[in-house]
């Protein structure tokens, strides 16, 4: 896995809510990236998959404008 950036637009109460309670279970000690991150958060086990989407990405190969679409079902 290789860390692309955060997302902070795209949820509201019900989705925010909804997305909680499902990455609480999930939740690790330890970031799942090979090459550690430098940023504090609480990490979870990569087991989920979200639709993102985001108008471009920088030089360094972190998404631009991401926006939260939802979680797949479909896998």
């Amino acid at each position: 896995m290789v860390y692309a950036g955060k997302v902070d637009h795209g949820f509201d109460k019900v989705s925010a809510a909804d997305l909680q309670k499902r990455l609480k279970p999930l939740i690790r000690k330890t970031q799942p990236y090979t090459k550690h991150i430098g940023h504090k958060g609480i990490w979870v086990e990569p087991k989920l998959l979200a639709e993102i989407e985001y108008r471009a990405k920088s030089a360094e190969g972190k998404v631009r404008h991401p926006f939260f679409r939802g979680l797949r079902e479909d896998l």
